[in-house]
């Protein structure tokens, strides 16, 4: 199923790639490339490391009430999470991110797992809020607009889920272990004697070694959970992590702005807020890591709305995903070398970890 999806995102980064270039005059992408204004450029950078800071504090934030936890290793593991991404499919970078959290604060693995999913929660609502705010002032085709109400549509039916679920613990619980229960989910005994006969029949050792959760530990993780969820849905800890979160995507708006400045001093800053908006929300769909394709599609066709040419429109995209690029990729190799992390370190520890939590 991984393979699987690996492959289409690929498919669908191409494609992506051959309607992001379609029609356009080569020539004058460069031209377009060589007036860039690349002290603007320098600017952007400031805004998107000011960006991943933010990030940061609310996600420090997001461990409430655990408290103490040190700004400068959740920058880094963010960073190198991000690198991550960038460079495997699936979002390995997230799932790095909370199992390598755990080495130098004192926090769990499932609880960090927690926040990096209520965090998607308040990036969601903020792509979809910014996706409703440039409506107005943006003349989106038809599929677009349908895109986008049905992506839309679907994060709003899952928060509201995600909030009722988490609100009623112990109903949750039930329904998970009726769930459970109906499945006929086997134990661990069952699951190891299952591994060690497919480790005989394939002759590959590690399947012998393949993690399982038994239905007790399976509803002691949500448990978990949900109780790490829990202070998102609060009026103690919701509205400023909306507030922050309204913050960071204030900020990241403001990077994709500066870098189309760089380009047409004349754009407006929504179209920035529509950038970083309908890029956020396409990117929910499987691609090749980095989501290289689909964002220079969707940027492209956002910013030709804006007036732009499909020529300086596509230098556009092509600056800004690769100034992100490399900005994340530098920041990672720093965070790993401060970390003192390799990446075969990395993945030493999730799957020691991994092993130790079955």
């Amino acid at each position: 199923m991984k393979k699987a999806r690996f492959w289409i995102g690929i498919l669908i980064s191409i494609v992506a790639l051959a309607f992001a270039f379609r029609q356009v005059d080569f020539a004058r992408v460069w031209a377009a490339l060589a007036r860039v204004n690349y002290w603007l450029l320098a600017v952007s950078v400031i805004l998107l490391i000011l960006f991943l800071v933010l990030r940061a504090y609310r996600w420090r934030l997001l461990f409430y009430p655990q408290q103490g936890l040190h700004i400068r290793n959740l920058f880094a593991v963010i960073n190198i999470g991000y690198l991550l991404s960038n460079i495997f499919p699936a979002r390995l970078g997230d799932v790095a991110r909370a199992y390598l959290i755990g080495d130098t604060e004192d926090v769990s693995r499932t609880a960090a797992f927690s926040t990096i999913v209520a965090e998607r929660v308040l990036d969601a609502l903020c792509a979809v809020g910014g996706f409703f705010l440039v409506l107005p002032f943006m003349p989106l085709p038809d599929w677009m607009i349908r895109a986008g109400l049905i992506i839309g549509a679907a994060a709003l039916i899952a928060v509201a889920l995600f909030v009722v679920l988490v609100q009623r613990r112990e109903w949750t619980l039930r329904l998970l272990g009726r769930i459970l229960h109906a499945l006929h989910w086997p134990d661990c005994r069952t699951m190891t004697a299952l591994w060690g006969r497919l480790a005989d029949r394939t002759n590959l050792g590690f399947v012998a070694r393949l993690p399982w959760m038994d239905r007790s530990q399976l509803q002691d993780m949500a448990g978990s959970l949900i109780d790490g969820f829990s202070g998102i849905t609060t009026l103690r800890l919701g509205p400023p992590l909306i507030l922050w979160s309204i913050v960071i995507w204030g900020v990241i708006s403001a990077f994709y702005w500066i870098v189309l400045l760089a380009f047409d001093p004349t754009q407006p800053f929504i179209a920035g807020l529509a950038v970083a908006s309908v890029t956020a929300l396409g990117m929910t769909v499987p691609a090749s890591p980095g989501y290289i394709g689909i964002f220079e599609f969707l940027a492209r066709e956002t910013i030709v709305l804006f007036g732009l040419q499909p020529e300086q429109a596509l230098g556009y995209a092509l600056v800004a995903h690769a100034t992100v690029y490399m900005v994340y990729t530098f920041l990672g190799l720093a965070s790993m070398i401060q970390q003192n992390l390799s990446y075969a370190e990395i993945q030493k520890r999730i799957s020691a970890e991994a092993q130790t939590s079955t």
